[in-house]
Order: structure tokens, then sequence, then C-alpha cells
């Protein structure tokens, strides 16, 4: 009785949380387990480069999760899943029964082209993919958060790490990079020497560039020139979301320049709009939209009823068509035949897809290119989904995603705007390019960039509370 009478019943003062920065630095101390674990693993991307197991990180991360878990709790810590984790999980299992079959030519209605390599790792391969609805799982489990400013810290790490290297490759030794050596991993296993022509092996060594068509694009520390550039694109959004505005521009300018050197224009094509989207927001947000319709209305009437500036419209868009389409002319041509011999061919098979690419698209005159690539490649939506999977896998993941974002919006509270602008981004991207490394490791990151509780209470997202 006395306990209770003497009882403090008022809310007790808290103690401020340990500071995040010293200077330009990290506090190693302040942050979580989560946060050191997603810091340490971007900060080394080349370290990983270098080893030569860039792509194995999930599965790697995934079985340090099993370990920890099971080492500390005797258990996996999972609740029952989502529909964000069963879809994820019935689309890589959809994916890999169809490669298992395929790989022992057991499909009946699918002609397996006589060309096509069946790799037998594909099957275990394949397995590794499961890696990722795993972490999806885990991630919703656990409710694991990341601060934003922990991830763009580490992102801007490696952003200078690349200029760093763009440097020393470029202009120091410029020549040192053109035989690319092998990385640890291919040293172990016993590769041979880099062959340009062996595009499937060329991650068994430290490609920093590609020079094809007396055109350089730039892969870093990545696999692909477009998974670099995801990589860019992604901490560029999420530097919009920064209060520090000198530490955001000088990020933005530096992404902007990187994205340059990768030269990947479905990047760029996707990247623009989701900044667009984010200051119509912002306009919106500040009670400017009156401000913004009126703009849209004067330009909108100027293009279409005054005759000089019509003119103007249409030769600036001829001139950029133009540049655009000669910059990297085969490239053009080749994506623009097989877009339409894919979409063409999506009808024949439409249920179940056609499981393998196609044949060369040829379609119409052929100029400009001498190796065409093959039907239902270059495009996620039409040909990694609809060509080849049909409406049955292309339905599963579109319950995916879109559950995916409908958790997002859920659990938005203490959640940047970015995050969203990512998942538009990579919607995008996936129109005209296949799903890299990094378009999956930026979507688990979304997942996981959301303000403490402490800090998402008192701010309550301030771009959503308008």
């Amino acid at each position: 009785m006395t306990q209770i009478l003497t009882r403090q019943n008022y809310p007790q003062p808290q103690q401020p949380p340990e500071k995040l920065f010293t200077g330009i630095f990290l506090r190693w101390s302040a942050l979580t387990l989560s946060e050191k674990v997603v810091c340490a693993n971007i900060v080394l991307v080349p370290v990983w480069w270098f080893v030569g197991i860039t792509q194995y990180m999930l599965l790697f991360l995934s079985l340090g999760i099993v370990f920890y878990e099971w080492r500390r709790y005797g258990r996996l810590r999972l609740k029952s899943p989502s529909l964000v984790v069963i879809a994820l999980f019935a689309f890589y299992a959809y994916g890999y029964i169809d490669n298992f079959l395929i790989s022992f030519d057991a499909y009946p209605s699918i002609d397996i082209p006589p060309d096509l390599e069946l790799n037998p790792n594909i099957r275990i391969k394949g397995l590794f993919s499961f890696a990722i609805p795993f972490l999806v799982w885990y991630i919703q489990s656990n409710k694991v958060r990341v601060r934003l400013e922990v991830v763009v810290w580490a992102c801007s790490v490696t952003i200078i790490q690349m200029l760093l290297g763009w440097l020393i490759f470029q202009f120091a030794f410029p020549g040192i990079m053109e035989n690319p050596p092998r990385t640890l991993y291919a040293v172990l296993t016993g590769k041979g020497r880099f062959n340009p022509e062996d595009v499937n092996g060329w991650g068994n060594y430290l490609v920093f560039f590609e020079s094809l068509h007396n055109e350089t694009r730039f892969r870093f520390f990545f696999d692909h020139y477009q998974t670099a550039a995801t990589f860019i694109a992604f901490t560029a959004l999420l530097a919009l979301e920064l209060k520090n505005r000198l530490w955001s521009l000088l990020l933005i300018v530096a992404c902007c320049f990187l994205l340059n050197l990768a030269a990947a224009r479905a990047i760029w094509l996707a990247f623009l709009p989701a900044v667009f989207v984010r200051f119509c927001y912002i306009w919106v947000k500040a009670r400017s939209g009156w401000l913004f319709l009126a703009l849209f209305a004067i330009v909108s009437f100027s293009t279409l009823s005054i005759p000089p500036v019509t003119n103007a419209v249409l030769n600036i868009y001829t001139d950029t068509q133009e540049l655009v389409g000669n910059a990297r002319a085969g490239s053009t041509e080749a994506r623009g035949k097989v877009y339409q011999e894919t979409l063409e061919r999506i009808p024949d098979k439409i249920i179940f897809g056609h499981k393998v690419p196609g044949p060369t698209a040829r379609k119409g005159p052929s100029v400009l290119i001498t190796e065409a690539p093959r039907i239902g490649t270059h495009s996620f939506i039409l040909g990694s989904l609809l060509y080849r999977k049909g409406l049955l896998g292309t339905g599963i993941f579109a319950t995916f995603w879109a559950s995916l974002i409908i958790w997002l919006y859920n659990t938005r509270v203490g959640r940047p705007l970015g995050c969203f602008l990512v998942l538009l981004m990579l919607t995008l991207t996936s129109v005209v390019s296949i799903i890299h490394f990094t378009m999956v490791t930026s979507t688990l990151l979304c997942m996981l960039i959301r303000q403490p509780p402490q800090q998402s209470s008192r701010r309550k997202s301030a771009w959503i509370s308008s």
C-alpha cells in the first residue's frame, strides 16, 4: 500500500537520444543492430565486388539472420506470413518450377531453342532467390526499422568511392582496367582470362566500365551499368528528403554526374518523373496547388494556341527525339523490334506464357543493328512477366506489388516520401528493363526505412500530415 501511495504517477523525463553524427561521421554506438548491418553492407559494396559475391549478399544476409536468431532466441521469430510474403514466395516458386522443368526439357508445350544455353547450376542458384521473400517476411514480422539518415550516409560513402574509382581508373591509371582482373572468387575457382565475348561471365571479373561502339558506360562496383544507375538514382531520391540542404545538394549533384557516366536511359526516363511527382506534391502540400494549376494552364494554352510557341515546342521535341535515337541508334532500333514482336506474340500462350525467350527480333528493316536481341527480353513487364510467365505469373507478381504498396501506405507514419518515389521509379523502369540486383535491394531498403516510434510520433511524418 505504501508503495502504491508513494509511486510517482506522472511521466518520467526521457533521456535525449544519443547524437547520430559526430561531424560528418556516424556514431557507431548510436546505431541499432539492424542499422549497423545495413550500413556496413552498403559501405562495403566495393569489397563484395572485389571478392565477387555481390549477387549472393542477400543469401549471406539471410543465413546470418537465421544463425543470429537461432543462437539468441533458439528459434526464428516469424509471424504468420502476410499476403505480401505469400505472393512473393508463390512467384519465386512458380519461376523455380518453370526453370526446373525447362532444364530437363520436361515442358511438352515449350519448344526450347537449340542455341539456348541450359546451365545445370540454374537449379541450385534458383533456390538462392528464396532469400528475398524470407527477408521480406523477417522485416514484416519483426518491424525492423532503419533511419533514413543512416541509409543515406552509407550510400553517400559508396557514391564517394565510385567517384574516387572513376578518378583513379580514368585519369591516374587509365589503362589498368582495359583487361579486367579476376575477382577473388574467380581466382579461387580457376577462371581464365577475361573474354569480352562471354558477356554472361563478366561477373567473374572486375569490370569497372565497358566500351561498346565508341561509347563508355561505367558499371562501377556492380554487375551492369543499369544496376549501378539504379543504386545512384535510389540515393538521389532519398537525398531529397534530407534536412541538411548542403549534404542533400552535394549528393544530388554527385548522383546526376554518375548517372551520366552510367548512361542508362531507362533510369533517366524513370528518375525524372519521380522527381517531378515529388515537387508537384510539395506544391500541393504547401497549399500552392492553385499556382501549379495556373502555370500548367498558361503553358498548355500558350503551347496549343500561339503558333510560334507551338512550332518551337514541336521543333524541340523533334530534335530531342532525333538526338536520343541517334545517340545509340542500334540499341533504339533493337529495343523497338523486341517490344513490338513481344506484344504480338504474348497472346499465343497468354495463360502460362512461353517460358523461354523467343527467336531474335528481326521484323522490319534492319539497317542499324547486326545482332538482334531475343523476343521476350529487355523488359520485365512485357518480357519476363507477360511473355514468359503469362497471365498467371503476372497476376501473382501484381498481387505482391500491390499488397506491398498497400502495406507501405498502412505503415507510412515515420516513412519518408522518397520510399514511395523509389517504388514509382522502379515500376517505370521495369517497362524497359529487367529486374536487377539493386532494384531488389532498393525495395527491401524502402521497407526498412522508417523513423523509430518515439521520433515518428513527434513528427507524424510531416509529408502525410498536410
